[in-house]
């Protein structure tokens, strides 16, 4: 019956959230084999430690842990940015992103009025890092001096897109993926480009026309044109509806939120199972306190033959380090008891262990109790 406890309910609980947060990152991130490998090589550390295989547990181990390092290396911006999507209030990042968007609206006016072409990608929540191919890597903070002296007709990067991701210029002279619709004839290879990466991702795009000297936003695939800066920040400031999705975007993004809740699940009862439910190699010795519970009325405990008792318990040494085995206690039922004395046969049921330990014996298996009128 341990495994009811409601200890047992908030972690399995806390265990399928944490699986979904990082899955549903991975994607975003498009790291999800490297976050499966991770829970798969845990998985895999948990049953060879239970088979005795310790050098492969070990192995196994050691790659989990390797394969985290490269994920938090390799994939430090997403993480970065998943971190800020947490700050609160949501105000204070919403206010610390305006004078990023007033610098691109600036710099696209700017570079529209003297007819310079350029691409903006600003990135948004999804990772934009393997659909942004090519050009030369930045790290420095926006403006719009520095984006209008890249956009220069001189300038080695000028024919390319920048990727803003915050408030940081990440990337110059990049190269997006075209869309393959058909698309305005007044359209050029900028534009196609713009429309390609907001098709497969939330990145709003500005685009700004060397011809006619106009600015396009590119935002889920569709293009709107701009009048002003103003008006460029203001659109850039409002998140797009969740209606304003396509009817297949909409199914096809519940289907991914119901595969990911499903997968989270199950991978949470593997890692749980594994983790409390398999028999572990460790036994150890503990005594217990006796507790009588459910005295009946108008009796009293005169006298009873122990006062604790000697129980072995099995279990991970994992688990039987984590827990406080010294709250254990010994809970004997005495509602049937009578006045006089009373023979209580003990048993694994007179325990409340946690998941993952098991009552493997215990002395002595009975004990007797006097009662008597108060």
């Amino acid at each position: 019956m341990a495994a009811l406890r409601w200890q047992s309910a908030v972690d399995f609980g806390v265990l399928a959230v944490a699986i979904f947060l990082l899955l549903r990152w991975s994607l975003e991130a498009r790291a999800l084999r490297l976050a499966l490998s991770i829970l798969i090589l845990r998985l895999g550390a948990l049953l060879t430690d239970q088979l005795g295989l310790l050098i492969t547990s070990w192995v196994l181990d050691a790659a989990a842990v390797i394969a985290l390092l490269v994920l938090m290396v390799a994939f430090q911006p997403e993480l970065r940015r998943a971190v800020m999507r947490l700050d609160w209030p949501g105000r204070a990042a919403h206010e610390r992103q305006l004078p990023v968007l007033a610098a691109l609206s600036a710099a696209a006016f700017e570079l529209a009025r003297v007819r310079c072409g350029a691409l903006l990608v600003l990135v948004q929540d999804d990772s934009v890092a393997e659909l942004v191919t090519g050009g030369v890597p930045i790290a420095a903070r926006v403006s719009p001096e520095l984006l209008q002296a890249i956009f220069r007709k001189d300038s080695p990067i000028h024919d390319g897109a920048v990727v803003v991701d915050g408030d940081q210029l990440t990337r110059a002279g990049a190269i997006l993926p075209l869309t393959q619709r058909r698309v305005p004839d007044e359209y050029g290879t900028r534009h196609r480009a713009g429309l390609g990466l907001s098709e497969r991702s939330d990145a709003n795009v500005i685009v700004v026309s060397e011809e006619r000297g106009e600015v396009t936003l590119m935002r889920e695939g569709r293009g709107e044109p701009m009048r002003d800066a103003d008006a460029l920040v203001s659109a850039l400031k409002t998140e797009p509806a969740a209606d304003s999705r396509k009817p297949g975007q909409r199914r096809q993004a519940m289907r991914l939120t119901g595969t990911v809740v499903a997968a989270s699940l199950a991978l949470a009862a593997l890692v749980w199972g594994m983790t409390f439910l398999l028999p572990g190699k460790s036994v150890r010795v503990q005594t217990v306190p006796v507790e009588f519970t459910n005295v009946p009325t108008g009796l009293a405990i005169q006298a009873q033959s122990v006062d604790s008792l000697q129980v072995w318990l099995r279990g991970t040494d994992f688990i039987l380090g984590s827990v406080n085995l010294a709250d254990l206690v010994a809970r004997c039922d005495l509602s049937h008891a009578h006045g006089g004395v009373n023979v209580v046969h003990l048993n694994a049921s007179v325990f409340d262990t946690p998941p993952g330990i098991r009552v493997e014996g215990l002395a002595p298996h009975e004990l007797r109790v006097t009662l008597a009128g108060q």
